[in-house]
Parts: C-alpha cells; sequence; structure tokens
C-alpha cells in the first residue's frame, strides 16, 4: 500500500466514514482492483480500452451507448491514480446517483460538490478533498465558474478529468449546454491531467465538433451502438385515446414483461401526472416523476421503482439519467421525441440485463407540432434578444445576475435567456464573474446567426425523428446510421423486419386517412397528369401548368395535387418541411438562398397554414403516394 501524508481537521476526521480509510492509492492491477473494489469478473472489450489508454495518460473521446457501463471507464482508474479524478456532470441527480452507487460497493473515498449541499458540509468536504481522502470528486459544470474553487483545483493534483455528457460542448450537440463552453479553459489550468469525455449520443459531426472544441489530441474509443435485445416499434395512432388504447394493452398484457417493469416516457408534467392517473383507473399500477416534484418525493418514487413496488413509472425526460435497473421490458414514448439521440438514449434504458426487451414509439402526427412549438420556445425572439441587451447596457457595468433579467424582461423565460447569453459570450460582449454578468463592449451589429443556425439543427434532428417514424425501412439500421455505424448483421427485432413481432389489434381508420380518403381520386389523377405535364429542361413545371395548379390550390381545393406536383418537381432533392414552406410561401432565409422562392409553385398553398401542409404530406405518405429517403437529411419523394 501507498499513500497521502497529510494533516485533517478535526471536522474532516469526523466526518470519514465508519471504518473508513485514508490510505487509497493501491498497487493493485487493474484485474485486482476490478475484482476486488468493485466486485466484478470481466471489463468489456470499450472499457477495457478506454482504461488502458487513459493509463497510459491518452486523451480519449469514449461513445459508448446507454447501458455500456461508462462510468466505470473512469470509476476504475480513479483508485488507480494518483490525485483527484473529477468529473463534470450537468444533473445533480446524476451526481447522486453515481455515489450511492459506489457507496453500496464499498467505495467511501467519493463525493459531491454541488449547490444542493449546506455550505458548512460543503466546506468539510473541500477540507477532505485537499487533504487526499476524497479521490474521485463529481461537480457541475456551473461550478467551474468560481475563483475559489479553480483555486482548489490548483492546490491538489488532478489526474483525470472527466467531462460526462460530452456532447454537451457542441452547439449542435442535442443537449448544448453553455456553461460546458469553460472546458477549454479548464483544460488550461490542468495542464498535466488527462483527458475523457463521455457521451452515449454522438452523430459524427457532434464528435468532430467535441474534439475541436476542448483542442486536444484524443484518441476515439467507439462502442458497439447496437442493442440486438432490443425490440424497436412504432405505433401510428389517430389520437390521444387512441394511444391510450395501444398503451393500456401493452401493459395489460404484460405489465411488466415477464416481472420487469416498464417505463412511458411523455413530454410534459401535466401529462405525466394525468396518464399515470389514467393507468391507474385501469387497474394498472403506475407512478409519475418529474422534474417540478420536490426532491424527497422524488427519490421516493425512484426508490420504489428500482425496488420493484411500483411496476410502471410515467415520467419527463428528468427521470432515467443514473437509473441502473437492469429489468426494464418495456421503455414506451407517448410523446414524440425532439430526436433521434434523445429517443435512443430513453430507450436505451430498457434490456440492461441482456435479455429482450421492447421499444415502443406511439407516433401521432399532432405531436410534430407540439414539439415544433417547444423547439420555438428554447430561443429568444429579436425582440427578446435587443430587450436583453438594452437591459445589459443600461446597468452600466454593474453586474447583474440571470435572475434579475427575467423579472426585468417581459415573457423571456430560463432556456432562451440562457441561449441569448451564450450568444453575447460567444461573441466576446460579456465578462463573467461572482458577482454576475457585465457587458463589457458596445458592438455596431449584434449577429444572431449562431442561434438560427443552432435553431435550424433542432428542426432537422425532429425531420429525423419524423422520418425513423415514419420509415418503411429497417429501423435498427436507421438509428445506427444516424450515429455513422453500420448495421453489420441482420436486423435482430424491429416491426419493419420483423411485423410478427408488433402487438396486433383490431383496425380502425385513421384521421389522416380519412382527411386523404375524399381525395384519392384527385391524386390518381394528379400522378396520372404528370406524365403529360410540361417540364423544362432543368426539370421544372411550365408556367401555364404552375399557374393552373396555383389557381386550384388557391379556391382551397387540391392541397394533395400540389404537394405531388412540387414533390415531383423537386425530385427528392428536399425534405417534408421545405415542401411545406415552398407551398405556404415561407419568407425563411434558407429558401430565398436556395433559390426555392423562384419556383413556379411557391406560394400555390399561401391560404393555408404550414402546419396544415404538413399533415397533409403525412397522411400522403401514410396513404403510400409519397415516401421519405432515410438519410443525415430525409428526402421527400414519389412513391
Amino acid at each position: 500500500m501507498c499513500g497521502y501524508t497529510f494533516k485533517l481537521t478535526e471536522k474532516a476526521v469526523n466526518l470519514l466514514p465508519t471504518g473508513g480509510s485514508i490510505l487509497h492509492t493501491t498497487n493493485l492491477s487493474t484485474e485486482e482492483t476490478l475484482s476486488k473494489v468493485f466486485g466484478l469478473t470481466k471489463l468489456r472489450e470499450k472499457q477495457s480500452e478506454s482504461i488502458a489508454l487513459t493509463l497510459a495518460g491518452k486523451h480519449t473521446l469514449n461513445l459508448l451507448p446507454t447501458g455500456y457501463g461508462k462510468s466505470l471507464c473512469y470509476q476504475l482508474p480513479s483508485q488507480l491514480l494518483p490525485g483527484v479524478t473529477l468529473v463534470i456532470s450537468p444533473l445533480i441527480a446524476l451526481m447522486e446517483d453515481q455515489i450511492s452507487g459506489l457507496r453500496k460497493r464499498g467505495i467511501t473515498n467519493a463525493t459531491v460538490l454541488n449547490s444542493s449541499v449546506h455550505p458548512e458540509e460543503l466546506q468539510e468536504r473541500i477540507d477532505l478533498v485537499r487533504s487526499g481522502y476524497y479521490k474521485l470528486v463529481y461537480v457541475a459544470p456551473e461550478r467551474l465558474d468560481s475563483p475559489r474553487f479553480r483555486a482548489l483545483l490548483q492546490s491538489i493534483k488532478v489526474s483525470l478529468l472527466v467531462i460526462d455528457e460530452a456532447h454537451c460542448i457542441s452547439q449542435w450537440g442535442h443537449d448544448f449546454r453553455p456553461q460546458y463552453r469553460h472546458m477549454k479553459s479548464l483544460i488550461a489550468l490542468l495542464p498535466d491531467s488527462t483527458v475523457m469525455a463521455l457521451t452515449a449520443t454522438a452523430t459524427p459531426k457532434v464528435q468532430k465538433d467535441i474534439i475541436t472544441n476542448l483542442g486536444l489530441n484524443m484518441e476515439v474509443v467507439k462502442g458497439d451502438f447496437d442493442r440486438p435485445n432490443l425490440i424497436l416499434e412504432v405505433e401510428k395512432c389517430d389520437n390521444p385515446a387512441d394511444k391510450d388504447r395501444h398503451l393500456f394493452a401493452r401493459l395489460k398484457h404484460d405489465p411488466a414483461g415477464h416481472g420487469g417493469s416498464a417505463i412511458v416516457y411523455v413530454s410534459s408534467r401535466k401529462e405525466a401526472e394525468a396518464l399515470s392517473k389514467r393507468l391507474n383507473g385501469e387497474g394498472i399500477k403506475a407512478a409519475f416523476y418529474h422534474a417540478g416534484l420536490p426532491a424527497p418525493m422524488r427519490k421516493a418514487t425512484q426508490k420504489r421503482f428500482e425496488d420493484d413496488l411500483v411496476k410502471v413509472i410515467v415520467c419527463t425526460v428528468a427521470f432515467g439519467m443514473g437509473v441502473d435497473k437492469a429489468n426494464i421490458r418495456k421503455v414506451v414514448h407517448y410523446n414524440l421525441p425532439p430526436s433521434l439521440e434523445n429517443y435512443y438514449q430513453e430507450a436505451g434504458r430498457a434490456g440492461r440485463d441482456g435479455q429482450p426487451a421492447t421499444c415502443t414509439l406511439l407516433y401521432q402526427p399532432k405531436d410534430i407540432y407540439t414539439q415544433r412549438w417547444l423547439t420555438k420556445m428554447n430561443y429568444p425572439t429579436e425582440k427578446q434578444i435587443f430587450e436583453v441587451y438594452e437591459f445589459l447596457r443600461l446597468s452600466q457595468g454593474s453586474p447583474v445576475r440571470p435572475s434579475a433579467i427575467l423579472e426585468a424582461v417581459p415573457d423571456i423565460k430560463e432556456t432562451p435567456l440562457h441561449s441569448t447569453l451564450d450568444l453575447f459570450n460567444q461573441l466576446g460582449l460579456l465578462t463573467l464573474s461572482p458577482g454576475g454578468i457585465t457587458l463589457k463592449t458596445i458592438p455596431s451589429y449584434l449577429d444572431t446567426s449562431i442561434l438560427t443556425r443552432r435553431k435550424e439543427q433542432d428542426e432537422d434532428r425532429l425531420e429525423r425523428m419524423i422520418s425513423y417514424a415514419l420509415t418503411p425501412l429497417c429501423r435498427r439500421r436507421t438509428i445506427l446510421g444516424y450515429f455513422g455505424q453500420a448495421l453489420v448483421n441482420d436486423c435482430s427485432g424491429c416491426d419493419v423486419c420483423h411485423p410478427h413481432l408488433r402487438m396486433t389489434f383490431s383496425p380502425t381508420p385513421s384521421r389522416a386517412h380519412r382527411a386523404v380518403n375524399p381525395e384519392r381520386e384527385t391524386i390518381k389523377k394528379a400522378r396520372q397528369a404528370l406524365a403529360a405535364r410540361q417540364f423544362d429542361q432543368d426539370g421544372f413545371i411550365s408556367a401555364a401548368d404552375a399557374a393552373n395548379i396555383k389557381s386550384q390550390a388557391g379556391k382551397g381545393d387540391n392541397l394533395s395535387q400540389a404537394i405531388v406536383s412540387l414533390t415531383t418537381e423537386l425530385k427528392g432533392q428536399v425534405g417534408r418541411t421545405t415542401v411545406a414552406s415552398i407551398l405556404a410561401g415561407s419568407k425563411a432565409k434558407k429558401l430565398a438562398d436556395k433559390g426555392f422562392d423562384k419556383l413556379s409553385l411557391y406560394g400555390a398553398c399561401a391560404h393555408r397554414n404550414q402546419d396544415t401542409i404538413l399533415e397533409a404530406i403525412d397522411a400522403l405518405i401514410e396513404e403510400g403516394h409519397l415516401r421519405v429517403i432515410p438519410g443525415m437529411y430525409p428526402k421527400l419523394t414519389i412513391a
């Protein structure tokens, strides 16, 4: 055994766990530490690779899917390396779950430093970090702004710096967090530390952006994103009542999946409580969970679920991080997630024991509009950006806290405010201090294009999610392709490749079908007429034909004909949203930049709401008249 010599304060000594030793650094091998400390017999291939690189002092980016055991990649080295392993984690609940799991294994030299800890106890924990007792320290990215904390880091040896949920670094990541922009300066503060970045959800573009932002030469360790034991299925539903019918049938048929548990994800706190009530009304024992509940209630609910006292939990995205429950047999998405990253991360909580599990998306076209609204609410308006800027300018150099801005600027919420402040920070306009935010320079022009591009990226992610719901191709191949991985073997289980796995119900005509039925003959005639339609040498519809279609659409008729005609004209170059935008006559800059506002059918359906046009497009896809071409950016074409 080897260790450190230091003096503990009386408070720090009293804080030591019963029977705890202050000598933690050992001469045990990796294999011995795995067995004697963690009680495990074997590492997965990519875990072993990541740990070996880390112990050799190599910086790594670890792309390991949900359920792979990525925490062990830094927890094990933390017990072998001298000094401290510092873990940056975005969620307090996730940190506490990690600490709880380590305590169950008898590992007591890990702690959390965050805002939930009482100031006096926080100081005691800091004393123990400084003394060398704690070898594994979890902090939130916000703590990196504290000069006192940075001074602490400079006074100790940080052997390993771990950035968990590293996709938060990239502005193109599905969960971008401005606070993660401090990572590069933290690395500069700790030049002798080995850096390990971890994420379960990163597209090739995001992976590249992470490495660029960290400014390091990093080895990429990429696990297999395929989970062969997960059965992927999508059930198209007419309305909320139809969703309930499918959900109740699945949970009544086998509520817990052979003694296991089920998670039902919804998009709002209100829906979590209401759906839980409806499930209990059907005799399905369920609890609800969301971030708006008091912390003791959240902990109690999670504990009941983990102890199998309640088999079904209805929750928002707030639930699941850090939940390491092996026997989750079913994950159901009651609402459409905003991205494939979100969907696969949440679905991946099923079947961690390697046994078969079902991941179901209950898809209703109306969910698209809910997600579009939620995406819109994440970003400030131009007016709000200007009002935040004016408030900072009028503060005349005095530091202000975000809470004061929220009170002063009408109708702005926390998320769009953070987006605004991050924009200003990236433009070099702000000084950040413990006292708050100060405007340090007055620009001649506010360039908001960063937020515009980020919003467009979110919209593209939603399109990929919709494409997954509507695809006639293998769902497993679609998901893996999104993350830059090919499906090596045949699909092990999805409702497209293995339709016999689908739970069957008495068919009912969907609302989309009913909506398009009256126009079936019109669609048929439109497709027949396409052969005779006059196209110019570049493939565009003649002015006469375009005028005729516009005239018919302008009278409120033949929306489907306009959609089919434009889709044919565009030859699979664009997605469904762009088709709808063109027909609606959208003034979006990206349409003008690509010359789509010059198309003969631009604005042909300007009298209609864009969402109405999208609904008609989705109906035509379901009817088999149109299809979506999968890819990085799904395209719409004639079936």
